[in-house]
């Protein structure tokens, strides 16, 4: 569950919000890999649960001689977030259908980045400061140099005060991998950039960040759409992007409290993912 925000507020720092147990780091922290989150969600579906994909994951692996521990690292890191499928975000019997009615690899990658967000309590703190800097501008007036990355990890403070204890090394590390997930999604747009732009967005990304907008604030979501916030997209695209909802069958329209409001149809993500009841 994301949190850090009220009804109506922009995003705000999350500094301070977060315990030492929700805070981790390791080899592939704050990365995204699309070919292996699809084959694990895919092993999930055919497996029915976690212990026998984690199981054929690594079978597979040995069979294929890839490093067991690398490959062990990285089914860990991707399963929770995938375990946060089902509210919000695509349930996993629906993703693969979904990743593939993308039009193309940034669009896929922005759907598997809300599954990163929503799991990641670093990633989602590192993230809430960028937009708290950004404001109405969205990513072009942005900072995102490695060391301006580890200076927002080296302010970083648990709710008991405890910064993160993590070497130079690892901040370095990690603050290389969240500039790769920014190019993945289209806010930077070359290997060596530390500026961003506000990134095109697919029109699966675009209902799949306005469903879990939807899903965390109700009727009222389009106040502050923090599904669209996520992907940068700055208050004065909200109402574009909503213009692109209009001409989808998967949200209907409605005029409350002298505002007009979009709410999706039931079993969206079975729609959006063209799969039958």
């Amino acid at each position: 569950m994301v949190n850090g925000r009220e009804r109506g507020d922009t995003v705000q720092s999350l500094n301070g919000q977060f315990s030492t147990e929700e805070t981790h780091i390791g080899l592939v922290a704050a990365s995204l890999d699309l070919d292996q989150t699809r084959e694990i969600a895919e092993l999930y579906n055919d497996s029915g649960d976690w212990s026998t994909a984690s199981e054929r994951w690594l079978d597979e692996r040995r069979a294929e001689r890839v490093t067991i521990e690398g490959s062990r690292r990285s089914f860990n890191a991707i399963m929770p977030r995938l375990q946060e499928a089902g509210g919000g975000l695509p349930p996993l019997r629906c993703l693969p259908d979904i990743l593939d009615r993308c039009r193309n690899q940034r669009d896929q990658y922005q759907v598997i980045y809300c599954y990163l967000v929503a799991e990641d309590a670093v990633f989602r703190y590192v993230l809430h400061e960028y937009l708290v800097q950004g404001g109405n501008r969205g990513a072009s007036h942005l900072d995102f140099s490695d060391s301006q990355v580890i200076e927002m990890l080296e302010e970083f403070q648990h709710m008991g005060g405890e910064p993160l204890d993590w070497a130079e090394s690892t901040k370095d590390r990690w603050a290389s991998n969240f500039r790769g997930v920014l190019r993945s999604i289209g806010v930077i747009d070359s290997r060596q950039g530390t500026t961003g732009e506000v990134p095109n967005i697919g029109d699966v990304p675009l209902e799949v960040a306005a469903y879990w907008s939807w899903h965390e604030e109700g009727d009222e979501w389009l106040i502050d759409p923090l599904g669209w916030r996520y992907l940068f997209q700055p208050e004065p695209f909200w109402e574009p992007q909503t213009q692109r909802l209009t001409k989808s069958t998967r949200w209907t329209s409605h005029q409350a409290h002298g505002r007009r409001g979009y709410e999706p149809v039931d079993n969206f993500y079975t729609a959006l993912a063209g799969q039958t009841e």
